[in-house]
């Protein structure tokens, strides 16, 4: 597995991988896949010879705060570890910009515990307990 910093990337192998995991938000629109990874502050991507099997993509201002937007791994590569390598760099590079805050979004049901697992393994906490609220706009 070869790991790399960059935000030049092959919008078919993008479309394959966001299709792959199931997110239609971004598959629908693949036209918009290329310039939404350029734009981040931060990509690792996760390639087996020259296919990209996985991505962490970061948005922010590089300073004070951190958007972990997107992990995704294929099916087949899943529980292999590359996620968590992945989330390893990521973290390591945030760590170094001394970013304040770092977020993430996942899904809260209970077929997802495996992924809030996870990110709490690498050391996420809940806000709730910051007496904090997280808000969201959505445009579908």
């Amino acid at each position: 597995m070869k790991y790399v910093e960059t935000k030049e990337l092959d919008a078919e192998q993008l479309l394959n991988l966001y299709t792959a995991v199931g997110w239609g938000a971004y598959s629908n629109n693949p036209e918009d896949l290329v310039p939404m990874v350029r734009n981040c502050w931060y990509v690792y991507a996760a390639f087996d010879e020259d296919a990209l099997v996985g991505l962490a993509r970061v948005v922010g201002d590089g300073f004070s705060v951190a958007y972990i937007q997107d992990l995704l791994v294929l099916p087949d590569y899943q529980r292999q570890g590359i996620g968590r390598e992945l989330m390893n760099r990521v973290l390591t590079r945030i760590s170094e910009a001394k970013i304040r805050q770092t977020y993430l979004t996942t899904d809260s049901a209970a077929a997802n515990q495996h992924v809030i697992d996870f990110y709490l393994s690498l050391g996420f906490k809940n806000v709730d307990g910051y007496e904090c609220t997280t808000l969201a706009q959505f445009t579908f």
